[in-house]
């Protein structure tokens, strides 16, 4: 698996050719889990360097770069790359692609460490960047865009336990993939076309904790729009509740305080949207897939997680629980 070395003296090239200078080393951004992220001084100016995982189009870069653009001139703070004279934003060199943005100064909370009032704030940033891009020509023709089929998701999930226990993986590890292989086989798995009276619109596709940098107690920017597309506006709320450990947990009333300033839920789409949810996790197999078949070691950070909601999934009473609490909250 590709490291951070094996890109970084491509960096001062890179600035290079969108009119920068470096002035120090570049250095590593941690935290990243799908691309390499690198911070590097150029002429009194610091910027934030982007090398793309291999798999994406330059086509896929070009239209989050434009949507970035969009959404920032309605006052989301969305960074704007840097463009070339050529009025490039992205470069294909050294076999991957690149881009640079100005570097942001601001911190990603801890998670867990957000007050009411933060997170209050956190849900508001949400429904209003939702509330912008449903304005997009894109949302109107949007529809849900996700897939999935449960015997395909049987037979991946049983080479991915044949490969954690070739690689005698840790009892917890082994023992989260036997209750979601336990789960698949029990769950009934509703179709796509059940799902088809969500509304759906353009979303950023990764809102969460983790993307929004703070300075104090103000959201200076909403980053990594890479997995900006059409899907359900409900499933992006849920899944960020559920990245950013508010849903089932205090803090989720104020977040969803802060989100109904910009967009109203109605009960059926809260009710749906969660049975979306909970389904996904069951189907879902990305990050086992990533560590144990691709051996994507930054994915383990997310395992723990996996296999917690797992337990809360298979708990009818804890999803009921949650249902309750949610649909509240969310219908005001």
């Amino acid at each position: 698996m590709p490291s951070h070395a094996d890109f970084i003296e491509t960096v001062p090239d890179i600035i290079g050719r969108f009119g920068f200078w470096p002035h120090s080393a570049p250095e590593p951004v941690a935290g990243g889990s799908l691309n390499w992220n690198f911070g590097v001084d150029a002429e009194g100016e610091r910027l934030f360097v982007r090398r793309y995982r291999d798999g994406v189009t330059i086509e896929r870069v070009r239209a989050e770069h434009a949507l970035t653009g969009w959404v920032a001139e309605r006052g989301i703070p969305a960074p704007v790359p840097f463009k070339t004279d050529a009025g490039e934003s992205v470069l294909s060199m050294a076999g991957g692609l690149w881009a640079v943005h100005p570097w942001v100064d601001g911190v990603v909370r801890e998670r867990g460490s957000l007050t009411d009032e933060q997170a209050e704030l956190l849900g508001a940033a949400h429904g209003a960047t939702q509330a912008v891009l449903a304005e997009h020509r894109d949302s109107s023709k949007a529809a849900l865009a996700m897939s999935w089929d449960k015997d395909e998701s049987l037979e991946w999930l049983g080479r991915i336990l044949e490969a954690a226990e070739a690689r005698n993986a840790e009892p917890w590890m082994l023992g989260g993939l036997r209750r979601q292989l336990s789960m698949l086989r029990d769950w009934e798995v509703l179709p796509p076309g059940a799902f088809g009276s969500l509304p759906a619109q353009l979303l950023h596709g990764d809102f969460h904790d983790d993307q929004v940098l703070w300075d104090g107690d103000e959201i200076v920017a909403i980053v990594d729009w890479e997995l900006c597309g059409p899907n359900p506006r409900s499933w992006e709320l849920i899944r960020s509740l559920a990245y950013s450990q508010f849903l089932g947990a205090p803090g989720l009333e104020a977040y969803l305080a802060g989100y109904r300033r910009f967009i109203h839920l109605s009960e059926a789409e809260c009710r749906l949207g969660l049975r979306l949810w909970w389904q996904s996790r069951v189907v879902g197999l990305w990050a086992w897939a990533k560590y144990f078949l691709e051996g994507d070691g930054r994915v383990a950070k997310f395992l723990p997680r996996v296999v917690t909601e797992l337990e809360h999934v298979a708990d009818e009473g804890w999803r009921a629980g949650i249902e309750e609490r949610f649909v509240r909250a969310a219908c005001g």
